[in-house]
């Protein structure tokens, strides 16, 4: 069966590189949007020289686009404030520029969209930013010479089914007075859709490990945007059946995994009435062969606590109300507000009260060893507690401390400040650099009847509350 594959794969190869769309091994390719997907998607495309599918030379030049001029500059200096890249990976890659000049991106082969797509404070799709790269892409390709090829823009934003197909591509139609798809081959452009699935913070799940998902306007197009990936992605690529279905399988692989932690998180909130430890009950459990392990926690990111919302507005626009994803969304989003009363109520359960709360917060990131705040639930959290009269100190080394104040204005160290004890700690996150905190580590920060609220089912003690 491998042996049949990659003789079709040849053949497709082959067929498209006399068609009108760009040579697979020579092309130059622009990545908009330089942030936790495009930076990682731009440094892949450019460090392979060879093509996976035929092991044919590969001379692609690559440019990494971003509206952010100082988000440039530091790219220009091998600096990557998401602390993801190391300056010595971009050092070995000479194939690759970043600019924030549109005119330096016009006569491109390939255009990659990776911008954020977010949702605004109703909870809906906020796709300013998609529009606005679109708005880019079609003036790129105004006026363009199709003598080489025809271009191809390939979308990695998360978005629900029909926004490419329905809002993407007529901006860029309107703007560039091309033709999608046209049979006009010296007045057309096409269009792929290739969902990310990039995880920030995981060294083993990378771009290149990760299954990718691809898609195009027609079958030729299809097999095109397969066989690029394919060119690079040594984990392989699955070819969709249309763009819709490739948009709607981004969304639902986070949607099922936000339902399940919210599932985690009411089991969690029954057994704590119980007097019942969550990770017990889940460990026992956890002896058949079909249980499903999820851990109770905070749910945040870019992409679980975003990505369900966009599946229940299109299913609004369509004349559904969701339930069971409306439901998990509430549980998920409400969980720091939990957190938060069970602070209160053991804070006042407490023998002694204390005339200040010193809170010690352990983490600030949206999860463990990723220095990423999107959405996180710890940034609520903190907040709430401020407003709630508790003086608190915020450790996460993970994260950019001047992002923090200047964007949330909240003030956040690196390392635990010394000689100060504090009345409640919060171990939130499990940040390699607080591997050494156990018990007796905490203690030297501790009163007698500190409350310490463990969120990583690490610490064993009877002044230890879990959630």
């Amino acid at each position: 069966m491998i042996g049949i594959y990659r003789i079709i794969t040849i053949v497709n190869l082959a067929y498209l590189q006399n068609s009108e769309l760009p040579n697979l091994n020579i092309c130059n390719v622009v990545v908009i949007g330089m942030g936790y997907v495009g930076l990682p998607l731009a440094l892949e495309i450019a460090k392979n020289n060879y093509c996976l599918l035929t092991s044919k030379e590969i001379k692609r030049e690559v440019i990494g686009f971003d509206i952010n001029n100082s988000r440039i500059e530091e790219l220009k200096k091998g600096i990557d404030l998401n602390n993801i890249f190391t300056k010595d990976v971009f050092d070995n890659l000479k194939n690759i520029s970043f600019t924030n000049n549109k005119a330096l991106i016009r006569n491109i082969d390939v255009y990659i969209v990776a911008v954020p797509t977010p949702i605004n404070d109703k909870n809906e799709p906020d796709l300013t930013c998609l529009k606005l790269a679109c708005q880019i892409v079609g003036d790129s390709l105004k006026g363009r010479s199709n003598e080489r090829c025809n271009p191809v823009i390939i979308f990695e934003s998360t978005v629900y089914p029909g926004v490419t197909e329905e809002i993407c591509i007529p901006i860029i139609e309107e703007i560039s007075c091309l033709k999608h798809n046209s049979e006009d081959f010296n007045n057309s452009f096409y269009c792929g859709y290739s969902p990310e699935r990039i995880n920030p913070g995981d060294k083993e799940h990378t771009i290149n490990t990760i299954v990718k998902v691809t898609s195009g306007c027609n079958s030729i197009v299809s097999k095109w945007v397969n066989n690029f990936y394919g060119s690079f992605i040594s984990a392989g690529t699955f070819e969709a059946a249309s763009i819709m279905v490739a948009e709607a399988a981004k969304i639902i692989e986070n949607t099922q995994r936000d339902i399940n932690i919210a599932l985690i998180n009411e089991f969690a909130i029954i057994f704590k009435k119980l007097n019942l430890r969550t990770k017990d009950v889940l460990d026992a459990a956890d002896t058949k062969w079909n249980f499903h392990k999820y851990m109770p926690g905070l749910v945040g990111g870019h992409c679980i606590g975003v990505d369900p919302y966009y599946l229940t507005f299109k299913s609004r626009e369509i004349g559904y109300e969701t339930k069971l994803i409306s439901a998990g969304r509430k549980i998920n989003d409400s969980m720091h507000l939990y957190l938060l009363d069970q602070i209160i109520s053991h804070k006042k359960n407490r023998k002694y009260n204390f005339k200040k709360e010193e809170v010690l917060l352990l983490g600030l990131s949206y999860k463990s060893n990723c220095g990423d705040i999107r959405n996180s639930q710890l940034v609520n959290l903190a907040h709430n507690i401020k407003i709630n009269n508790m003086e608190i100190t915020i450790v996460d080394p993970k994260v950019n401390k001047e992002n923090i104040f200047m964007n949330k204005g909240l003030t956040c160290f690196a390392s635990i400040p010394k000689d100060k004890k504090y009345t409640i700690i919060i171990f939130a996150l499990n940040h390699k650099e607080f591997e050494f905190l156990d018990n007796n580590e905490l203690l030297k920060i501790s009163y007698n009847n500190t409350l310490i609220f463990d969120l990583t089912n690490n610490l064993i003690g009877e002044n230890v509350i879990y959630l």
